[in-house]
């Protein structure tokens, strides 16, 4: 490899670091996921499998779906749909699932991903569980709404309502799976995710998380 090669590997995996977070975020992350690595063996089957990012990590499943089920978060936060088919085996098909709740898309539109390459990943995606797992039930979950306020633009950035529902619109009508639209249970009058479901126009309050529980609830 000569200099000028190196100089555009350099430049690329950069860019690639940029666009996937901070090198801190990406420590927190294989920390977590060599975390799951640890923990998969001691995951009884047929386990209800919830995957995504920060939105499904921060999620306090058995607090608002229910203590005696086999409930199993496997949520990175800052993770993507790239990152979510290149881990899938550890964070959801050695488990052998049950179920298959994803939620995934969020971050691949805040670092302006083409919708169609998110779209052809999550299908990937569900067709690797479907190839390692047939019985398991798979379930799509809407990308939730945003806060477009400017007061959230910082923490949003290019993260916007109109691209996620052309997302979910996508989402809806992928074949295989069940598809569970929480999109509009968070909207206030404006549109926009409601202040009282936020902390910072991306993520959840409780409130918000008791709030599409009562939905999930009903796939349990």
């Amino acid at each position: 490899m000569d200099l000028r090669d190196k100089i555009l590997e350099n430049r690329t995996a950069e860019k690639r670091q940029k666009e996937r977070g901070s090198a801190e975020l990406t420590t927190y992350q294989m920390k977590r996921l060599q975390t799951f690595q640890k923990a998969n063996s001691k995951v009884k089957a047929d386990s209800i499998v919830f995957a995504g990012d920060s939105i499904t990590e921060f999620f306090p499943l058995k607090k608002y779906l229910g203590h005696n089920l086999p409930l199993v978060n496997r949520g990175i936060a800052g993770t993507d749909s790239i990152w979510l088919l290149e881990h899938i085996e550890d964070q959801v098909l050695t488990l052998n699932p049950a179920k298959v709740f994803l939620m995934i898309g969020i971050n691949d539109i805040g670092r302006g991903y083409p919708l169609l390459d998110i779209v052809a990943r999550i299908s990937n995606i569900i067709a690797q569980i479907r190839a390692s797992h047939i019985l398991t039930k798979i379930y799509v979950l809407s990308v939730l709404p945003v806060n477009e306020s400017e007061q959230y633009a910082g923490k949003v950035k290019i993260r916007n309502n109109a691209l996620i529902q052309v997302l979910n619109q996508h989402l809806q009508v992928l074949s295989g799976v069940n598809y569970i639209d929480l999109y509009p249970l968070l909207l206030d009058e404006k549109g926009d995710l409601a202040e009282d479901y936020t902390t910072d126009g991306l993520h959840l309050t409780q409130t918000a998380y008791a709030k599409i529980a009562q939905t999930i609830k009903i796939d349990l």
